[in-house]
């Protein structure tokens, strides 16, 4: 290519890329300019770290940390987020109704801006200030101003019921921001005793008023409407409220995971509506609703483990099941099961139904009071026993033979049920007549029916 050629050309080149480094640095895209003449502010939500809201002599102050909105000013509290982005969607797209390019507000006292109604300052990656003023000649609809900005803009007034609502109104109204997998034991106080849980490996045990295991989704569903308690007034008291008589006070202290100060919710008195509380990690006193009581009047029995053990067949090596002085073992052989005493194979469908009934077999209540002698269990007449072999030690078990779970099971029960005994506890309880039955069809099958010649 000839040498001017490639000269002239480069020279056009360098022009363009010139001209359209000056368009975008001096001239807005279509867009964006569009957006500013449209909203009286732009700017990126995520990117504010700092609300002020001036209202007269009251100024709410909210801060965005690592864990989330933090309000700081008129009292320290967490902030309910849903209130901080309601805050900040309605300022980022306020739609101007009319601009009044030029227009300075001092010279215009009508509009309320000197000094503004309400004031906003956002700041973070960008820095916004808002001023709202008194309301226009048409409904629904306030001046504005921005700083920066040289006009007096009239926009709608939702900013108003939003930045006006009280400083309450931005803390949080869940009692806490913890759920039920963020709790490492509690106890519940009441005039009739105490009531402890704790998670020992993994699982949720109950301390008080017995030792036995609990149901994770019952203590799930006990801990996650109490942990997200709605708080409607902080710092006072319900009026009219009645105090509490000694026998229905309550109180539950929460221990969190990984340590920390334990949270204490105390009851005090109420309405019938809302109840008077105490709770120190929201400022002392509040107000919470009625449902606390109810919550804090759950018995042990209904948190209590319902079952008497799950076995996953797939572990299993081996079962051992006994009835009517009868008693078999079954093993594995191939994809069946062989009776060790009468040969008979069952299919693995017949021992996974087996399995199914020991695991869906409830509790259907604690005879903790009941005699072996009346309950058929100091010589039960059913047993059913899974065991599973390990061919080495572990961290937890020696290798050999262990059992995963059982039950003896005893005389029919006033409920309907059996009485029965857990291979994992001492305690008496009472089970659907289907495990019996089920424990039955395994030491005596059906024989199998010959085929026609």
């Amino acid at each position: 290519m000839n040498p001017r050629a490639t000269i002239v050309l480069l020279a056009f080149t360098l022009l363009a890329v010139g001209t359209l480094y000056f368009l975008r640095q001096n001239i807005e895209p279509t867009r964006e300019a569009g957006e500013n003449l449209r909203y009286a502010a732009v700017f990126d939500p995520e990117e504010i770290r700092e609300i002020d809201i001036k209202r007269g002599d009251e100024t709410v102050s909210l801060r965005r940390e690592s864990a989330g909105w933090r309000i700081v000013a008129p009292a320290e509290d967490r902030a309910s987020p849903e209130a901080v982005d309601r805050l900040l969607m309605a300022a980022r797209f306020m739609e101007v109704r009319d601009r009044q390019t030029g227009r300075v507000a001092e010279n215009f006292p009508e509009a309320g801006l000197v000094p503004p109604r309400l004031r906003i300052e956002l700041r973070g990656t960008e820095n916004v200030g808002l001023d709202i003023g008194a309301g226009t000649a048409l409904p629904q609809e306030v001046f504005a101003r921005v700083d920066g900005q040289r006009a007096v803009l009239r926009v709608a007034d939702t900013m108003i019921e939003l930045a006006s609502a009280p400083a309450a109104s931005f803390r949080d109204p869940r009692l806490t921001e913890l759920v039920a997998d963020d709790i490492d034991k509690f106890t519940v106080r009441r005039a009739d005793g105490e009531m402890t849980l704790r998670r020992e490996r993994g699982r949720w045990m109950i301390d008080k008023p017995v030792r036995a295991a609990a149901d994770p989704q019952a203590v799930r569903a006990f801990l996650e409407p109490l942990l997200g308690l709605r708080v409607t007034a902080f710092g006072t008291r319900a009026t009219g409220a009645t105090a509490l008589l000694p026998a229905q006070e309550a109180s539950i202290s929460l221990t969190p995971r990984g340590g920390g100060e334990d949270l204490e919710l105390r009851i005090e008195g109420g309405d019938g509506e809302t109840l008077n509380a105490f709770f120190k990690p929201r400022g002392g006193d509040v107000v919470v609703d009625a449902t606390a009581m109810g919550l804090l009047s759950v018995s042990p029995e209904e948190l209590r483990d319902r079952s008497l053990g799950y076995v996953d067949i797939d572990t299993v090596d081996r079962i051992r099941v006994e009835s009517d002085g009868k008693s078999v073992t079954l093993q594995r052989d191939g994809t069946e099961w062989i009776g060790d005493t009468d040969g008979t194979k069952r299919s693995n469908a017949e021992v996974e139904k087996l399995a199914a009934s020991f695991n869906e077999a409830k509790i259907g209540g604690f005879r903790t009071a009941a005699g072996a002698e009346g309950t058929g269990l100091s010589m039960p007449a059913q047993k059913i026993t899974f065991y599973a072999w390990l061919s080495e030690n572990t961290a937890e078990d020696a290798a050999g033979v262990h059992v995963i779970a059982g039950a003896e099971l005893g005389n029919a029960a006033p409920d309907g049920g059996v009485y029965a005994r857990s291979a994992a506890g001492e305690e008496t309880v009472t089970v659907p007549e289907a495990l019996s039955e089920a424990v039955r069809a395994a030491v005596f099958p059906p024989a199998p029916v010959s085929s026609p010649r």
